[in-house]
């Protein structure tokens, strides 16, 4: 749909309605910049990745630490 096209709806409407389709525009804006942001926190956790699982912190140090292994 282009601008011109929604305008021409825009101006058949009552005025009555206008208050209507106004908060309806201001909820679609919200509700798109919402996803944006969560579409960029997305590319965040895709780019550092993420640690499934750790070993033992202490385990690892006894090892490094064990002047006798």
């Amino acid at each position: 749909m282009t601008y011109t096209k929604l305008e021409e709806k825009l101006r058949a409407l009552p005025e009555e309605c206008l208050e209507e389709v106004s908060q309806y525009v201001e909820f679609v804006l919200f509700k798109y910049e919402k996803e944006k942001k969560n579409e960029n926190s997305k590319n965040t956790y895709t780019f550092f990745g993420s640690i499934k699982s750790l070993p033992d912190g202490m385990d690892l140090q006894r090892r490094v630490r064990d002047e006798w292994n």
